[in-house]
């Protein structure tokens, strides 16, 4: 594995927290109209070195770097050199160094997911606000991207700090109508951002373009005034200040009103909450409820009635209730992009949701909906972080729950990848009857809360799939079908065929 080496910097001040060495990559596929270094811009340049390189490079000035420093990744565009970063920075984490990648968000989306998790601080570069400005200065269309790139940040593992940067150019975005604009492009990873800092235009490359023979697209600009560039600085860490305590105003506001919400729908009596939760206290996830505590803790909960089709969560809904199932069944599902519903999971009596992401802070990503009537125990944070977090009945469930779950999408994505509907559907009345089957006389007793249409969601089949081969298995003597709800399975061993 080599990758190519622009030039090193060593006791670098400014591209991350502390001292640090910063390595700049060869290769970029931007064209900024800026650039003061467009000899980068080619990915074949530069010397080509080892992850092994960069890290003894590393080693040799590790006594400067203190405890905030350290090494600074940046080009060029280093996610364009996505998989030799990978290797540099596995090799760095290995061995204690704390991480910085300065990036613009264009690379190989293939290795973010690898790279992002290994980064302590995100150095990203805000080129511009909108579609047209972005394409004028970059010479490229690739503002969505961009967008795409701040958006999935989490979903690609990463969990640092981010320092947001902007050169600002005279008579292009040196005004405050530009500092809202990229206050409000950064919402997204707004709770990630440390520090936003404005760089003025310079100068300093233009020789460069001249000894390559290279047009300089603001011939004539003169350099951003340094006061004026703090000025807009100072401007936009106060926008981005004020944006952070509306977002948390607005955040206790939706807070307050789902509690509403959820409070209008509790019909319970206190004696029944208490009988409730009683019994609900013999699982693992309450066992370590000290009784000196359980006043206050059912005097927190809140017992729902859902209805059949009533939603109990929705894709966003920040990790403010975790909810657990008392009766009935409810289904986790997304939306797929061409309007398919897709089931995940079914909880039932005992099962609950949203431990995890209380326990990380992350929203819900999924929608969750009653299948039939149920009682549900709404459990809000403060409770779960005054009573549950630091449980380890508690983080014993979670965990447990989780690799359940991890477990059943790894059948499920199997299942989808069958090629053949008799096997989805084999597979799927096996899954029921482990979930919700009961031994009878008969066969294994399947209760069905779903119905045709939702059973192919489950499976990934059409409704009129489904009805199909649920026929088909019943004609073979495999199944009976009792109405629309029940199916007794009455020859396991032959839906087993199908798929083990």
């Amino acid at each position: 594995m080599k990758g190519y080496l622009h030039s090193v910097e060593t006791m670098g001040l400014l591209d991350g927290p502390g001292t640090r060495t910063i390595f700049f990559l060869q290769g970029c596929p931007l064209r900024c109209a800026y650039c003061h270094n467009p000899d980068t811009h080619k990915l074949a340049g530069g010397r080509e070195v080892t992850p092994q390189r960069i890290l003894e490079i590393a080693n040799r000035y590790r006594p400067y770097y203190g405890e905030e420093g350290g090494v600074t990744v940046s080009g060029g565009e280093p996610l364009l050199q996505g998989e030799f970063l990978y290797e540099c920075l596995k090799l760095l984490k290995a061995e204690g160094y704390n991480t910085c990648v300065d990036t613009s968000g264009f690379g190989n989306p293939a290795f973010y997911s690898k790279i992002l998790p290994l980064v302590d601080t995100l150095i990203l570069d805000v080129k511009a606000f909108d579609r047209e400005s972005f394409y004028d200065l970059t010479c490229v269309d690739g503002f969505d991207a961009f967008l795409d790139f701040i958006a999935d940040l989490e979903l690609n593992g990463f969990n640092g700090q981010i320092w947001i940067r902007h050169v600002m150019v005279p008579g292009f975005t040196d005004n405050v109508e530009s500092m809202r604009r990229l206050v409000e492009i950064i919402k997204p990873i707004s709770h990630r951002v440390d520090r936003i800092e404005i760089l003025p235009y310079h100068t300093s490359g233009v020789d460069k373009y001249r000894q390559l023979g290279i047009p300089y697209r603001l011939e004539g600009v003169e350099p951003m005034d340094k006061d004026k560039a703090k000025e807009f600085e100072i401007t936009a860490n106060k926008l981005f200040a004020e944006s952070l305590r509306q977002e948390r105003q607005a955040s206790e506001i939706r807070k307050q009103e789902k509690l509403k919400l959820l409070k209008a729908k509790e019909v319970a009596s206190q004696e029944e909450k208490s009988h409730v939760f009683a019994h609900l206290r013999k699982l693992p996830l309450l066992s370590d409820v000290d009784e000196a505590d359980f006043d206050e803790v059912l005097s927190r909960v809140i017992l729902l009635d859902v209805k059949a089709g009533e939603f109990i969560f929705r894709t966003g809904d920040p990790p403010d209730f975790m909810y657990l199932i008392y009766k009935g069944q409810m289904k986790i599902f997304y939306n797929t992009i061409d309007g398919e519903e897709q089931i995940f999971y079914i909880y039932r009596d005992g099962d609950f949701v949203g431990g995890l992401n209380l326990l990380v802070a992350t929203p819900y990503r999924y929608i969750g909906q009653a299948l039939t009537d149920c009682q549900v125990v709404a459990i809000p944070k403060a409770i779960f972080d005054k009573y549950f977090y630091n449980s380890p009945a508690v983080l014993r469930s979670v965990l447990a729950k989780s690799f359940e779950r991890i477990r059943w999408a790894e059948e499920l994505i199997q299942r989808l990848a069958t090629s053949n509907a008799s096997m989805k559907t084999a597979a799927l009345l096996l899954k029921l009857a482990k979930r919700i089957g009961v031994e009878t006389e008969e066969g294994i007793r399947l209760e069905l809360s779903m119905n045709r249409e939702e059973l192919g969601n489950y499976s990934g089949l059409r409704r009129e799939t489904i009805t199909r081969k649920l026929g088909e298995f019943k004609e073979l003597g495999f199944i009976e079908l009792v109405g629309n709800k029940v199916i007794i399975i009455k020859d396991i061993e032959a839906l087993e065929a199908y798929v083990i």
